[in-house]
């Protein structure tokens, strides 16, 4: 449940503390629950998975391994998404460089993001302020700038912790009814992750579908 706080934030406020936050990140874990609403048959699709993102010299590295009914793990670095599915034995293959619009789904929008490269990004705006578990948290709207993102998000809300710089909720709009609502727990920042934690191993002889082509 969420009441209003004490005390907003301003926007200026904020992203500075994203820019100071951005420059300590190196990595994260924690676990996520989502829902995907559909509105058109008004239904729900719960997931919950767990979560590994790792900045490195070539840019952002991570993996997400959802657990059942849905199970899936999704890898990524350097621009490429992997998606397997254990049950099919598939594994599909996305360049991320082709798609740079959705490119911010992916990489779990508000960890190790400057104010900056926000600002670049989105249209910025501070909506308000909660208590949220028992926490301060700043409501940030975000609006993409670029038309080619608008085709697969119309806009973001993002719930921080005023003594953090990530979110603990995050809501994506793919259009004015259908969303996807994330919230995430047992946070970790810089927790010393290895290459290998992050790394997508899939059996020999699993099919590789290319979507894009």
């Amino acid at each position: 449940m969420a009441v209003s706080a004490a005390r907003g934030e301003t926007l200026k406020e904020f992203l500075a503390r994203m820019d100071r936050s951005a420059d300590t990140f190196r990595g994260m874990t924690a676990n996520l629950s989502q829902v995907q609403h559909t509105a058109i048959i008004n239904e729900d699709e719960h997931d919950s998975a767990m979560v590994r993102l790792k900045k490195t010299k070539d840019g952002l590295h991570g993996y997400v391994e959802f657990n059942d009914p849905n199970r899936r793990i999704i890898g990524f670095q350097n621009r490429e998404l992997q998606v397997y599915y254990p049950k099919t034995h598939t594994v599909d293959i996305y360049d991320l460089g082709k798609h740079g619009a959705q490119l911010d789904q992916f990489l779990l929008l508000g960890f190790g993001t400057s104010g900056k490269d926000l600002e670049k990004s989105y249209k910025v705006r501070v909506t308000g302020t909660e208590t949220l578990d028992g926490k301060p948290v700043t409501q940030i709207e975000l609006t993409p700038r670029t038309a080619e993102a608008l085709e697969y998000m119309k806009k973001i809300e993002l719930w921080i912790p005023q003594n953090a710089s990530y979110p603990v909720q995050e809501k994506i709009y793919k259009n004015a009814q259908d969303y996807i609502l994330i919230n995430y727990s047992d946070v970790r920042i810089n927790s010393g992750l290895t290459d290998k934690d992050l790394e997508l191993r899939v059996p020999a002889g699993v099919k590789k579908n290319y979507p894009q082509k």
